[in-house]
């Protein structure tokens, strides 16, 4: 939202230093090396950074102002705590907008479920939501400012690393409808319960939710009860195999895949059984706010899918690569196998695979399985030799390359026309560089 800092003085409180209060604030930013001309930069303090070293960063940048609890040179708005400041901004943003509010968290599966949620309710709403990986605790508030009068809906993605953290964003974005896409191992080395201490995590969301809201919950997912159990809304549970919302008649087509709700037919332009699930998601929170079954359902006809994230990419030498290396999970790793199962070929099935990381005690398990699972699903496999990346090799009977340069010469070497190639792994590991680097090769 535009303000002025004079406008940011008074909601946040604290004192303008070296600053012109008429002067304009266009954008809002946590980190120096994003600020644009006329940006707000709030330096925050964490457990690495100290973000009032960056001041002079952003204010070269064109900050109008820098939010800090240090006075010095350059347009200052000094506060006694910028993260205060930086929440209590997006909280009164957010009370002028008033828009209705519609958070999604889940281990997989939170940023497809948050853009279909957006394409359900385009055209019947103005629509504000969650860019890139902004779904932390400095993201969401970011997002938030980016509220504008005419937004109607904002749907905010909410991740998170430990306990507490979705409970703190949800007592700012204070939801209606809370969605959970399901409960997986991700970040499990941060839970000593695993998958346990994940559920209870992810169940703060709908633990925020008004009785007048509505809780969106995965019913295929085996956490269903517990999360039920956390909302004081009603709870509507969707899935393939139950639930109140349920896709039937599920079929994977050449181009997507096709599934029944009620009397209406859903034609996603995405793969898989998990987006389906997620469409089922979006498609629940759409009725609640009013989007009739098969309005929403021909706007997520539309919808495309998102870089790194099974990702076709056809190639010159008549082969296709699935890129999927955003990231990855045990959980994410069975739905890409299972989409490369489904999809169409005239030549073979071949995997180029990384670890999984942050899964604690569970890591050694989770590689072994996604190894022998890669063994049944593909022709040919090949994992780097990083972190985990050996285990799952040594169960899979696969190839080990030492980096993403000897993973591109590995498929010069091995890929022939018609086949398709799956690149799946941790965003760590660095696979997701691969496609630029062929692509580098051919020019």
């Amino acid at each position: 939202m535009r303000l002025n800092l004079n406008e940011v003085q008074e909601l946040v409180g604290g004192r303008l230093a070296g600053a012109a209060p008429e002067a304009w604030v266009r954008s809002y930013h946590t980190d120096s090396r994003q600020v644009l001309p006329d940006g707000l930069f709030f330096a925050l303090r964490g457990q690495d950074h100290d973000g009032g070293e960056f001041v002079p960063d952003a204010l070269r940048r064109g900050a109008a102002a820098a939010v800090t609890d240090a006075d010095g040179e350059g347009p200052r708005l000094l506060v006694e705590d910028p993260w205060d400041a930086l929440y209590a901004l997006a909280r009164a943003v957010l009370e002028r907008v008033s828009p209705l509010v519609l958070g999604v968290t889940g281990s997989n599966g939170k940023t497809s479920t948050r853009q279909l949620m957006a394409a359900a309710l385009d055209g019947s709403f103005r629509v504000h939501q969650t860019s890139g990986n902004l779904n932390t605790e400095t993201g969401l508030p970011v997002t938030v400012l980016g509220l504008e009068p005419e937004h109607a809906a904002l749907v905010l993605e909410m991740g998170m690393r430990a306990p507490g953290e979705i409970a703190r964003l949800a007592a700012l974005a204070r939801p209606r409808v809370g969605v959970v896409t399901g409960i997986g191992s991700v970040h499990a080395e941060y839970f000593a319960d695993g998958c346990d201490g994940i559920a209870r995590a992810k169940a703060e969301l709908l633990e925020a939710l008004p009785p007048e809201g509505l809780a969106v919950v995965n019913a295929d997912d085996a956490y269903f009860e517990v999360l039920r159990g956390r909302s004081a809304a009603p709870v509507l549970g969707f899935g393939l195999e139950r639930g109140d919302l349920v896709g039937r008649d599920y079929e994977a087509l050449a181009d997507g895949c096709r599934f029944r709700v009620e009397d209406v037919t859903v034609r996603l332009r995405l793969r898989g059984r998990h987006q389906a699930r997620n469409a089922l998601a979006a498609l629940g929170a759409a009725r609640f706010a009013g989007v009739p079954l098969a309005e929403a359902a021909d706007r997520l006809g539309q919808a495309t899918g998102l870089e790194h994230r099974l990702q076709e990419l056809p190639q010159s030498g008549g082969w296709t690569l699935v890129d999927d290396a955003y990231n990855a999970s045990p959980e994410s790793m069975e739905a890409a196998f299972e989409v490369l199962s489904e999809r169409p070929r005239s030549g073979r099935r071949l995997a180029l695979l990384g670890e999984m990381r942050e899964l604690g005690a569970l890591a050694a398990d989770a590689h072994r399985r996604a190894g022998e699972a890669a063994r049944l699903a593909f022709d040919e496999v090949a994992v780097l030799d990083v972190g985990w990346g050996r285990a799952m090799a040594e169960a899979a009977g696969a190839r080990l390359l030492t980096d993403v340069e000897s993973a591109a010469e590995w498929l010069r070497r091995e890929v022939r026309p018609g086949d398709v190639v799956l690149l799946k792994a941790s965003h760590g590991v660095g696979l997701y560089r691969l496609p630029a680097l062929l692509e580098k090769e051919r020019v």
